[in-house]
């Protein structure tokens, strides 16, 4: 994806360009209404591989009529010679398995790829209603969530909460008081738990409110979506369920995926 200037890597996006117009026009022609955009930019006369966003209509359908209205979003690494962030949003259908419904292919996690890719996972599937979306602690997504579903509820993966916590604090507030408040269904035990925390260490709480930005306990989460998941692992299982590919040039790793 991303190369050092005499690498090569400017000959490798001029073919990727094309083949990726070659993939887009395969899956537009076969499966109408799929969601295929390519961005790219010029240098001289000729076209450079950006981005790429990537959405079978079957999937899209697929959620919007069969699926609760939740998302993890994430990205895992590319790991071949060109490097580059694969952006998924993975559902749940009604067996509880994974659900892929959209994937892109960017350089880095900057706020302006996140809002491009969220954007386009918006032209995807609109604003379904009551939309609950997951994402880790990463500023650059969180960031492209707000700013394209400000109206959905925006949860924290509770992964990346629990190992931050636990470098700094320890003990029966980590083990007792943290998940019992995480997992707890009821305002009512949440705060229960909530207090006994702050009282036996207060600069936990403080470092919860200040580092916690969005919703991680099943006591603050609306009733609509059906969906108590307080970690992201149906996006972290997605990634691993195509680690054997990541190394594969992007259009071939579009039809993998496919």
């Amino acid at each position: 994806m991303v190369g050092r200037p005499g690498d090569g890597v400017g000959r490798y996006r001029e073919i990727t360009t094309v083949n990726n117009y070659k993939v887009k026009a395969e899956i537009e022609k076969s499966s109408l209404g799929s969601h295929v955009t390519i961005d790219h930019h010029k240098i001289g006369t000729k076209n450079r591989f950006r981005r790429m966003f990537f959405a079978l209509k079957p999937c899209v359908d697929g959620f919007i009529n069969g699926c609760r209205p939740y998302l993890a979003i994430d990205n895992t690494f590319l790991t071949g010679r060109y490097k580059g962030q694969l952006a998924t949003a993975i559902a749940v259908d009604g067996h509880n398995w994974m659900y892929p419904v959209a994937f892109g292919v960017f350089d880095f996690k900057t706020n302006e790829n996140w809002t491009w890719f969220m954007q386009k996972v918006k032209e995807a599937i609109g604003s379904p209603n009551g939309l609950a979306i997951c994402t880790d602690a990463g500023g650059p997504v969180m960031t492209g969530v707000k700013d394209v579903y400000p109206e959905a509820e925006h949860r924290e993966c509770m992964f990346h909460l629990v190992s931050n916590f636990k470098k700094r604090y320890l003990g029966k507030v980590f083990t007792e008081y943290l998940w019992a408040a995480v997992y707890s269904w009821q305002p009512y035990f949440f705060k229960k738990h909530w207090h006994a925390m702050e009282k036996a260490i207060p600069k936990a709480t403080k470092y919860l409110r200040d580092c916690t930005k969005r919703l991680w306990t099943r006591s603050q989460f609306s009733t609509i979506y059906k969906v108590d998941y307080v970690i992201n692992n149906l996006a972290e299982s997605f990634n691993k369920w195509i680690k054997e590919f990541k190394a594969m040039n992007l259009d071939d790793l579009m039809d993998k995926i496919r």
